[in-house]
């Protein structure tokens, strides 16, 4: 069965094989209180240091991180799933990757927190962070301008990332599967 994936992969015109790698994080909110009431920190910290070059679609088609050549966000939410039935108390929010010796990339960003609804879908930059992503030291920066909400809201984020990889990585895989 790898092996006709591996023929139906190369059969495909171009050299680069595109793998989506996704996730999910959560994190809790808290309640603001009359004297703390601006959203200072809110708390994505497994989602932002995540190791993409280990998610588990791309070991399964024994992908080294050499073999990446692009990865750009093909898909970024953020949903209210249990406290404040939405993500009003947001005015914005904007993730950005960085590396030493690299530019910082923006990657997604929203400014439309609507009230009454609890999923918002951010617009994406279409920057490839490939260069970002095999850094040792990559990491994802949230940004965050808003208040706290009125109750303890759980946020879940919701991704899914493009990932080009050459097809060699791939046929080395197969390879070593036999």
């Amino acid at each position: 069965m790898r092996n006709l994936l591996l023929l139906v992969l190369l059969g495909c015109d171009g050299s680069l094989v595109h793998i989506d790698v996704d996730g999910k994080a959560q994190t809790v909110v808290e309640a603001g209180t009359l004297v703390e009431d601006l959203l200072v920190d809110f708390g994505f910290g497994e989602f932002v240091e995540m190791d993409l070059t280990t998610a588990e679609e791309l070991r399964d088609q024994g992908v080294e991180p050499g073999d990446i050549v692009s990865a750009a966000m093909t898909l970024f939410t953020l949903e209210s799933i249990d406290g404040q039935g939405d993500l009003s108390f947001l005015q914005r929010m904007t993730l950005t990757a960085t590396a030493p010796d690299l530019d910082a990339v923006e990657i997604a960003t929203c400014d439309d927190f609507p009230a009454g609804e609890p999923l918002v879908t951010f617009v994406l930059s279409g920057a490839d962070f490939a260069p970002h992503l095999v850094s040792k030291e990559m990491s994802l920066i949230v940004d965050i301008s808003g208040r706290r909400p009125t109750v303890d809201t759980t946020v879940e984020a919701s991704f899914i990332v493009d990932v080009g990889v050459t097809a060699q990585g791939v046929a080395n895989a197969a390879d070593e599967g036999n």
